[in-house]
């Protein structure tokens, strides 16, 4: 076979390949971002160099008990979207003076970052909105209330339910207010005795078809190298 039609076939498998896996192909980028990220750090750590900054996150956290009221400091954690590194994010409800933002910045080593932020509750704020809906909705019975969470990065309480619709989330914030909850769609928990037979063949296709793919890849690679 001449080398340009060799190269013509596999451009053709690869193309046919591409757009029936489209999925595959995404999950296993974000997977690789994942991996990527856990081997970094792992390097940063072989270089002795903490990717969790857990020395200075230390000497921070001792310096605002000592500087600021308990009322205002917020809440700290690692942001590494921007970073993979990691930024030091501190949640204030009230901006801390230049003075003081420098002495936290001075504490800093040659690897670690920090940003500053205003937000409208305290953690302690948040944990104790989410106590107020954790007794009401799982203490009294019945309730479409799935899940709750104090997320920090947007400063509210996380509340996952279904079914999720505009009555539903209107319940929600009627009786929890709009301030310091954010509703969310969320899952109920299914016991594996409580699976249906139909769920169970279902998923038992899923992963023929998973293996079914898996040998599919095999053959498509071993027919490309006789190709060439």
């Amino acid at each position: 076979m001449k080398f340009h039609s060799k190269i013509l076939i596999g451009l053709s498998v690869i193309i046919i390949f591409s757009v029936f896996f489209t999925g595959g192909i995404t999950v296993s980028a974000a997977n690789n971002g994942e991996s990527d990220l856990t081997e970094k750090m792992k390097g940063w750590e072989n270089q002795g160099i903490d990717p969790n900054h857990s020395e200075v996150i230390e000497e921070i956290r001792m310096y605002i008990e000592s500087n600021f009221d308990p009322e205002v400091f917020a809440s700290l954690h690692i942001d590494r979207e921007k970073r993979a590194l990691g930024t030091i994010v501190i949640s204030f409800t009230e901006q801390p003076a230049n003075e003081k933002q420098k002495e936290m910045e001075a504490l800093l080593d040659e690897h670690a970052e920090i940003e500053f932020q205003k937000v409208d509750f305290t953690e302690n704020e948040l944990v104790q909105k989410q106590k107020e809906v954790d007794k009401n909705e799982f203490g009294n019975g019945e309730t479409f209330v799935t899940h709750t969470s104090v997320d920090i990065i947007t400063n509210r309480v996380e509340v996952g339910i279904d079914p999720y619709n505009e009555e539903t989330v209107a319940s929600i914030y009627k009786k929890y207010g709009d301030e310091k909850v954010i509703v969310v769609e969320g899952k109920q928990a299914t016991a594996l005795n409580d699976m249906g037979e139909n769920e169970l063949v279902e998923r038992n296709d899923r992963a023929k078809e998973g293996n079914w793919v898996e040998r599919l890849i095999t053959s498509i690679s071993r027919w490309v190298k006789n190709i060439f």
